[in-house]
């Protein structure tokens, strides 16, 4: 009888720890979508609530005791960690800044133009105009009048002549390229708001991300291809594995004359979530890079567009 009394008392006890971490659980939730005035999955940026901060790490310790415990209500924690997703916003350090309102992309910060054409418009943001074509037909005539002294030349001294230079010969870099060195850590929020033109007579390519390494030649891109159906993908840049990490075609449509917000969120884990106009178009994990990232640039392989405001924010490690 003792131990039949026992075994209830146990019971009992387990039962009351599962329903108070329970109530916690379902408390917590209310007040986190009572009391935060932020949007899920959308930049806070400066002005962020931190009491909602504040909320979200709590809710995650209870989150996790709720897990060690096995009686505890387990659809109702699986909402919970969703919910703690969504609201959740480790990146807290301001890496980068830029609304292009001073005019002057050179100064705080300092962006580099490596190829093609950048310009701040008065009162507006950071354009670029970039047709591949073109450019190819340019470096080949330059290329051609540069050697033509060497082609008489050769004539003169050796009675040779030099071959002629075609345009597939000399495409170096058919791309524009501005960039500017900021240390970013491994996990990152960027969020970019651009517009761009409708050009019918050429498809627009712009890319942007984190890279690593003075050539920029490692790293992430997130790419916006318009083509016949306008596609948003994630890349993945390395000397022995570029390639394509996730790629959307739902509802991507970015030359329509309006201004636009592209947010990409990286965590700690690898796990990258894409969001277009505040709706999550990409969601995907890739750990091939864990050390941070060494700049931010933005490449223009054919189009024309204007970069309203670049911001990124970063965490601790």
């Amino acid at each position: 009888m003792r131990l039949d009394l026992r075994a209830e008392a146990t019971t009992k006890g387990k039962c009351g720890a599962t329903m108070k971490i329970n109530r916690v659980v379902i408390f917590t939730a209310l007040a986190l979508a009572l009391f935060s005035p932020v949007r899920a999955q959308t930049n806070p940026g400066p002005t962020s609530d931190a009491r909602t901060q504040e909320l979200v790490d709590q809710l995650k310790d209870v989150i996790r005791r709720a897990e060690e415990q096995r009686g505890a209500n387990q659809p109702v924690v699986r909402q919970l960690r969703d919910l703690v997703r969504r609201y959740d916003w480790p990146w807290r350090i301001s890496l980068l800044y830029d609304d292009f309102h001073d005019g002057d992309y050179t100064y705080n910060p300092r962006w580099i133009v490596n190829e093609g054409e950048f310009w701040v418009a008065r009162g507006g943001g950071l354009r670029s105009n970039f047709d591949p074509t073109a450019y190819r037909r340019q470096r080949a005539s330059d290329r051609k009048s540069d050697r033509s002294t060497m082609d008489v030349l050769g004539e003169i001294l050796l009675g040779g002549r030099e071959r002629d230079v075609t345009p597939t010969q000399v495409n170096s870099k058919s791309e524009g390229e501005i960039f500017t060195r900021v240390a970013i850590s491994n996990a990152f929020a960027a969020t970019v708001q651009l517009n761009l033109r409708n050009n019918t007579d050429r498809n627009t390519r712009l890319e942007f991300g984190p890279f690593q390494g003075d050539d920029r030649s490692s790293g992430y891109r997130l790419a916006y291809d318009s083509a016949k159906t306008p596609t948003l993908s994630l890349i993945r840049l390395g000397s022995n594995r570029s390639g394509i990490i996730e790629i959307t075609d739902r509802g991507i449509v970015l030359e329509d004359g309006n201004t636009h917000t592209i947010e990409w969120h990286r965590g700690n884990d690898g796990e990258m979530v894409v969001l277009f106009d505040d709706r999550e178009v990409i969601r995907t994990v890739d750990r091939t890079y864990d050390d941070p990232f060494d700049g931010f640039n933005i490449v223009n392989k054919g189009g024309e567009f204007e970069i309203k405001q670049v911001s990124v924010f970063g965490t601790q490690r």
